[in-house]
């Protein structure tokens, strides 16, 4: 899918991080933008900073109706939308065991349930504008995490939120198949962004906001800095992949050592099971 003057694409998560540095990639592609992120005001400020061919919205994605008024602020302003970046997310550490339960709750509600109501918001806009052009794109931010378990400190439950994202992307891209709206995910490694500090804008029913310590905020900045991708290359790499029309775009070439591992477990999986079927008499479904 070519991006130029005519394409009008959405950010969620759009002030900071990925998010921002797609935006600042897709308006020197020509696009126009509009960059939508729960911190109304740091999305207005750095849209006015891109220039007239963006703008910045209030939108919290864990509530479906300030997503519609989002859609429909979009359309008014912009005229339609080419492209979704279902990019709004959330990181904590911690495993299945230790992690607070509001957190739980916390991270599905915003990488997950947010995600799908993203798309249902924005999805008739996309499917007019696939109508009106011939086609509209949908590309969900996932994550290293979902294809595979980095060897990176724990983060059991926001691991599975991620690969939840690319089964939701994989299904949707099924769905749709009859259609002119395609889906891509793309999965940034280690990317040099404050995602860690996402508890500073932490909803009240899930605990409320708490801000980092500033000592413990700059080593994990100086940290991000020094073994995080650059988020500029991140998004340059995904727009790339967005515009050769690729479901799976990778970011980084360090997730082909998780993925593999992955992906050869499955296979082992797959063998013994031939193995055992053979031993019940029974042939496997691929004849073996």
């Amino acid at each position: 899918m070519e991006i130029n003057s005519e394409t009008v694409a959405v950010v969620t998560g759009g002030a900071n991080g990925i998010g921002l540095a797609l935006g600042e990639a897709l308006i020197g592609r020509g696009a126009r933008v509009a960059l939508a992120d729960i911190n109304g005001e740091r999305a207005k400020s750095v849209a006015a900073a891109l220039g007239e061919r963006a703008g910045g919205y209030a939108c919290d994605v864990t509530d479906p109706a300030s997503l519609a008024t989002l859609a429909d602020a979009v359309v008014g302003d912009f005229g339609g939308v080419d492209l979704l970046f279902v990019n709004a997310g959330i990181a904590l550490g911690g495993t299945v065991i230790d992690i607070a339960p509001e957190e739980v709750q916390w991270l599905y509600d915003v990488n997950v349930i947010g995600a799908v109501s993203t798309v249902r918001a924005f999805y008739p806009a996309l499917e007019a504008r696939s109508a009106e052009k011939g086609a509209a794109r949908i590309v969900f931010t996932g994550s290293e995490n979902s294809v595979g378990l980095p060897a990176l400190g724990p983060a059991s439950v926001y691991t599975s939120t991620k690969h939840a994202i690319l089964g939701i992307a994989d299904a949707l891209r099924r769905d749709l198949q009859e259609t002119k709206v395609t889906v891509a995910i793309f999965c940034p490694g280690l990317t040099a962004t404050r995602l860690w500090d996402a508890r500073a804008l932490r909803h009240d029913r899930y605990g409320g906001p708490v801000k980092m310590p500033e000592e413990e905020g700059a080593a994990m900045d100086a940290h991000l800095k020094a073994a995080g991708q650059d988020p500029a290359l991140t998004a340059r790499i995904c727009l790339d992949g967005v515009a050769q029309d690729e479901f799976m775009i990778i970011t980084d070439p360090v997730i082909r050592t998780f993925a593999e591992r992955r992906h050869g477990e499955v296979g082992e999986a797959l063998d013994r099971l031939d193995t055992r079927l053979a031993d019940y008499g029974i042939a496997s479904a691929d004849g073996n």
